[in-house]
């Protein structure tokens, strides 16, 4: 179910948005178990992709056709920060745990990227190599690691933790994923870079899972408190960067400006249908 407050009456709703010590965390096999060792797996490929790391490039970057590279555009648009973090904050009409958690590791992913960035001021792979095919924005600086690549798979490891399937949780990951191979399709990283934001992300989701997450998580409701005047404060503030996102940011900072402009009505129309769904209650 899309809104799964939908059939619930008040009362019920508020009764299961409770914040007693008794609710149990969700899906905690993917911060105990599951992550930890998609982490270890993860850096022990360091090396191998360290090694190839050139030949990787260029074995991805030369698969291009005008119609792929257009594709590969807009999963590289998906990876960027804000427009992520627009895509969590619609969460909060369906479960705002989501929205808390990947907008968290959004943030501290995206400062832990640039810290790394100011310590290993590497080139991007047009300054390295003679033959790169690039879609999009010329970038020459601040190759390592990926900031998309950290932005997309914290979002998607948010949504997964909180999916009511495994398949779900499969497709958050795998657009997570295929967000992160699209840095090097498009020549902005090597894939050096790209798991090296992906580690990041990782990282900070096994650390905040495990020792931050279940202190916190009893205080954020897993369901809209509509009458809460905090929600229609956050509410708010997500309207107004999805209006920010269409009108202002898309045309100047996206990679592909009509992707964003879609993805940001898109998640509009999804918040008025929610909202819709939750008056006619």
């Amino acid at each position: 179910m899309l809104f799964p407050w939908k059939k619930q009456s008040p009362d019920t709703r508020r009764k299961s948005c409770s914040t007693s010590d008794e609710d149990p965390p969700e899906h905690s096999e993917w911060t105990r178990w599951l992550a930890p060792i998609a982490l270890i797996l993860l850096t022990a490929a360091l090396i191998p992709v360290r090694t190839n790391n050139v030949f990787l490039f260029s074995l991805i970057n030369g698969y291009h056709a005008p119609l792929t590279d257009e594709l590969w555009l807009c999963f590289t648009t998906l990876g960027d920060g804000l427009l992520l973090g627009v895509l969590l904050g619609a969460f909060l009409i369906v479960n705002p745990r989501v929205t808390v958690l990947g907008i968290a590791l959004l943030v501290l992913s995206s400062a832990l990227v640039h810290v790394l960035k100011g310590m290993l001021p590497l080139p991007r792979p047009v300054v390295v190599l003679s033959t790169v095919h690039v879609v999009g924005p010329l970038l020459k600086s601040g190759s390592f690691p990926s900031g998309h690549a950290a932005a997309a798979m914290s979002a998607g490891l948010a949504i997964a933790h909180f999916s009511p399937s495994r398949k779900a949780a499969a497709v958050a990951l795998g657009m997570a994923v295929l967000v992160s191979l699209s840095r090097v399709f498009v020549a902005a990283h090597f894939p050096m870079d790209v798991l090296g934001g992906v580690i990041c992300s990782v990282l900070l989701y096994v650390l905040i899972g495990n020792a931050l997450w279940p202190r916190i998580e009893k205080f954020i409701p897993d369901r809209p408190r509509f009458w809460s005047t905090s929600f229609r404060i956050a509410l708010g503030a997500e309207f107004a960067a999805v209006l920010f996102a269409v009108t202002v940011y898309a045309a100047r900072f996206a990679e592909s400006p009509p992707f964003a402009v879609t993805l940001g009505i898109g998640i509009l129309l999804f918040l008025l249908f929610g909202l819709r769904q939750a008056g006619a209650q």
